[in-house]
């Protein structure tokens, strides 16, 4: 057909079908080990080693810092602090049940704080008969993991039923251990209250074996065997103030936090397309205001959204606001996802334009080190963690706690004030990252007409 084209020269015959030829062979597929793929499989291979040395040092500098955030728990239990007040004294015998108390304490994990009942309403400004209420408002207002509280007359009250008093030693009416559990719901009960049951254990041991039985001897008059087991059946009174009462709590303050920040990434997907767009004919100024009254807003919905699955679920939201417990939640999940997807949309614009084959390693690195400090307690980890008192998810955890545990509320002005001042950074730096995506585009799109023209 070609030769016996009439409008192809004898010179341009040949040429055409060297062309053709060419074309033919290109888009004729080969086997992996074909000679002609030799390029093609260096490429692979250095794309593939490349690829495996960058996820395999992503994963162990990532992810060992929130396997870290567990290690060696007991190492750090001396960063805990725990409050022993031991007001017993007694006139009657010269060694009080509870004198060996601070030896024994030396020698149980955790930073004590011991005080005598002196000792404590010097130091706290409390009269004698307040001691009690306020070794219990220390932990509310988390000064303190817990406290052990010895209190008044404990002595006195054993041998006085060991003498014929009316009733017999009734050990948690006197020895006191005090804590919240929904301070942690996670640790408190199983890392930091068994320090407290290994003292209960030990100080057990020696009551029945060292210093009732040296006070039986002194007295004179016979005891009967229902006041003797009473007296050795040391027990604490452990009174939680603020329970850890639902197991379903744990969703919206985990996991549940690892979904809003995916949320506000979402957003940011949908909207790419129509922001591309706007960015074509809106000015500077005006581009700036719109990115933000979009993200803002659809954040107030979002959060609306994400706060109601909580509600259906029967969430119990009036513990510390009453029924404005739903709305301060909803606040302060809106201002959670600002603080969170702010950081997201600045740092996502820019891994888009230059590099998004690298979103991955944000979105995770993100959520590791917003979790990592968040969802175990600071005090019994190393001091690297100590970071996350400025992250995002950890403030959101303390609010949370609040509103659905009636923790202490001393802590919402930081929590709050460090959520509004992310917002604050995030909303000014994002004209700068508009303004750097802006130019890239720009230079892309010259590139491309360019090379449209050649």
């Amino acid at each position: 057909m070609l030769v016996n084209n009439p409008s192809l020269t004898s010179r341009e015959v040949p040429e055409t079908m060297t062309y053709l030829k060419g074309m033919t062979l290109q888009k004729t597929k080969t086997g992996f080990f074909s000679p002609r793929l030799r390029n093609h499989r260096r490429k692979i291979i250095e794309k593939f080693l490349f690829t495996n040395v960058l996820l395999g040092s992503f994963v162990i500098a990532i992810l060992s810092i929130y396997w870290g955030a567990t290690y060696k728990r007991s190492h750090y239990m001396l960063q805990s602090g725990v409050l022993a007040v031991i007001q017993d004294e007694s006139d009657l015998i010269e060694t009080t049940m509870s004198a060996i108390l601070p030896a024994l304490i030396a020698g149980i994990p955790c930073t004590w704080h011991i005080f005598s009942a002196a000792q404590f309403s010097d130091r706290y400004n409390v009269p004698a008969d307040q001691i009690d209420g306020k070794v219990r408002s220390l932990i509310h207002d988390e000064k303190y993991w817990m406290a052990l509280n010895v209190r008044a007359n404990a002595t006195d009250a054993l041998y006085d039923s060991l003498t014929g008093g009316s009733t017999p030693f009734n050990s948690t009416d006197y020895f006191q251990g005090i804590y919240e559990s929904g301070r942690d719901p996670a640790t408190v009960s199983s890392a930091i209250v068994p320090n407290m049951r290994q003292l209960e254990t030990i100080y057990g041991s020696y009551l029945r074996d060292d210093y009732l039985p040296s006070l039986f001897g002194n007295l004179t008059d016979s005891i009967s065997s229902e006041r003797i087991m009473a007296a050795s059946d040391l027990k604490f009174n452990y009174i939680d103030q603020r329970p850890f009462y639902d197991a379903q709590i744990l969703v919206p303050l985990q996991v549940g936090l690892i979904y809003c920040l995916l949320l506000t990434f979402f957003q940011l997907s949908l909207f790419g397309p129509l922001h591309r767009e706007m960015a074509k004919i809106l000015k500077p100024k005006h581009m700036i205001l719109y990115r933000i009254g979009i993200a803002w807003l659809t954040y107030f919905f979002l959060s609306l959204f994400f706060c109601a699955v909580s509600a259906i679920f029967q969430i119990d939201f009036t513990k510390a606001f009453g029924r404005g417990g739903f709305i301060v939640y909803w606040m302060s999940t809106w201002l959670l996802m600002m603080a969170l997807g702010g950081a997201n949309e600045n740092m996502i614009s820019l891994i888009i334009t230059f590099g998004p084959q690298y979103l991955g390693f944000w979105l995770m690195t993100w959520i590791v080190l917003n979790i990592s400090c968040s969802f175990y307690p600071l005090v019994l980890n190393n001091q690297f963690y100590r970071y996350g008192y400025a992250m995002p998810i950890h403030n959101g955890v303390d609010i949370y706690k609040v509103i659905f545990l009636d923790l202490s509320k001393h802590k919402m002005g930081r929590n709050y004030g460090i959520l509004v001042a992310w917002v604050a950074l995030n909303t000014a730096l994002l004209p700068f990252v508009l303004k750097t995506v802006g130019k890239r585009m720009q230079k892309k799109a010259a590139a491309a007409a360019a090379a449209a023209n050649r």
